[in-house]
């Protein structure tokens, strides 16, 4: 499912300056997580537009987006637990809808 253009350059600001990083430095590599998080985001809690409307979705590709900035150099073995119960959340959500 694609997001919407508005949807996503909301998350991209928001995942600069969640990290501040000013726009222009790390674009590239920041575009790609933030791709792998809403592809996961979205695998997880389902596809259905409540998801993509809901803003626990922004704040899931966003934080999940930043995590993964952030411990890029080291091996992740797993999400932190308050980003899988919000993930959960959305999931429930997504999936009743």
């Amino acid at each position: 499912m694609n997001i919407p253009d508005n949807i996503n350059k909301e998350m991209n600001e928001m995942l600069h300056d969640s990290l501040r990083v000013p726009i222009g430095v790390d674009d590239k590599l920041l575009n790609q997580y933030l791709k792998a998080s809403i592809s996961y985001v979205l695998t997880y809690t389902g596809t259905a537009p409540a998801v993509i409307n809901d803003d626990r979705f922004i704040f899931l590709c966003v934080e999940l987006a930043s995590f993964l900035y952030e411990n890029r150099t080291t091996q992740i073995k797993d999400i932190p637990a308050p980003l899988k119960m919000v993930m959960d959340q959305l999931a429930l959500n997504g999936f009743n809808s």
